[in-house]
């Protein structure tokens, strides 16, 4: 007899990051974050490969999209108004090496 294959019970996300969206500085951290990755039927910049959260820093692990090259960087994201940084890396496992040993 044929038994008919079943998908696991999917779990859900691991929380990685949380934003406060009652907090004005919060509130424009998510909506740039969405925007670089193709919120609102933009076309994304970034892939997100990981991300961290130290205190209201949000540290990621992206790949930079529509490059002629593949391209890497870890972004810094900062809910003071200052916006992202970010510092190029030349591969995903750099990049995310790179997350790694931010404290």
């Amino acid at each position: 007899m044929n038994r008919l294959a079943t998908k696991p019970p999917s779990k859900s996300p691991r929380i990685v990051a949380k934003l406060d969206l009652t907090d004005e500085g919060h509130r424009r951290l998510h909506d740039l974050i969405a925007r670089m990755h193709g919120a609102g039927g933009r076309p994304p910049m970034f892939r997100a490969l990981a991300i961290r959260q130290i205190g209201n820093v949000l540290h990621e692990a992206v790949e930079w999209l529509n490059l002629a090259a593949p391209s890497f960087a870890v972004v810094t994201w900062r809910a003071d108004g200052r916006g992202l940084s970010w510092r190029e890396v030349t591969s995903e496992a750099a990049a995310r090496a790179l997350l790694r040993s931010i404290k």
